[in-house]
């Protein structure tokens, strides 16, 4: 299921700003007037040169069906779903989330869920700008940890009278928190009300280590952190799917994938233009 912007309201709320800030950092350029109404940017690709207008008002007849077309025109162009277009315009974010190889990002971002010890912690990690695990607290993860195995041994070393069920289920949520979880993915957090979920989005691909200062500024004592941009607002878990509200309260593991993706994407798109920007942008 491809993810399309309909929502004529949130259309409407992305404004020429937004616009010529996005193609701007993308490599769009060579502007030229269109007549009164607007400005045209270009950008060669495979090739083909490509053409986007951006309107000088942004509160004329059908504007809203305007920005749907460019929406859908940049997800084509970019080979990106609507969904990340309409992300990063939404909220001036342009797509340096997206480097590092996130071609496909439409196939490849994936939702998780990472507890902040149901909900505990949770207002440390979106006014911080991070989500965190605390396995292992004494190793420096972001140095030593490299693959699945290497992260085992280092389990084993530290706790060696650990059951074996225990241990693997500790290690898989260890490896996917810093190996599986990439630039762009979204990460979900219920808070201490487990009624409402943070979400966010990692913003950079490093793991880090913080050092005792910043963790006593954070006021929560896991060291292992992805830094993430979270949402002004959170969502209602109860217009998810039974299953999907099910796992969000319930479930037992404390890192794991998120199976109902679009329903969370969808939501998101409803979500977004009221939120206006992130609280990384503030």
């Amino acid at each position: 299921m491809k993810v399309q912007i309909r929502d004529e309201e949130a259309l409407a709320s992305l404004t020429s700003a937004h616009l010529r800030a996005y193609l701007e950092t993308q490599g769009w350029g060579n502007p030229r007037p269109w007549g009164q109404w607007g400005t045209i940017f270009s950008k060669e690709q495979g090739g083909k040169l490509r053409e986007i207008t951006i309107l000088l008002r942004d509160d004329g007849f059908g504007y809203a069906q305007f920005m749907a077309q460019i929406v859908a025109t940049l997800a084509e162009a970019e080979g990106r779903s609507q969904l990340d277009v309409f992300y990063d315009l939404a909220n001036a974010k342009v797509a340096a989330q997206f480097q590092d190889g996130h071609e496909g990002v439409d196939k490849m971002t994936n939702v998780w869920c990472v507890r902040a010890q149901y909900g505990k912690y949770a207002v440390q990690f979106t006014t911080g700008g991070f989500a965190a695990i605390g396995w292992l607290p004494q190793v420096d993860l972001s140095t030593t940890a490299k693959d699945k195995p290497e992260i085992r041994r280092l389990y084993q070393e530290t706790h060696p009278q650990a059951a074996k069920k225990k241990a693997i289920a500790d290690v898989g949520q260890i490896s996917r928190f810093l190996l599986k979880i990439k630039v762009g993915d979204f990460i979900i957090t219920p808070a201490e009300d487990s009624s409402q979920l943070w979400y966010g989005r990692v913003t950079t691909k490093p793991y880090y280590d913080p050092d005792s200062k910043d963790i006593r500024h954070h006021g929560q004592p896991w060291p292992h952190r992805r830094k993430v941009d979270w949402a002004r607002h959170t969502l209602d878990r109860n217009k998810f799917p039974a299953p999907m509200q099910n796992a969000m309260k319930h479930a037992q593991l404390t890192v794991f994938q998120v199976k109902h993706r679009e329903e969370f994407l969808d939501a998101v798109v409803n979500a977004l233009w009221s939120i206006g920007r992130w609280r990384a942008a503030d």
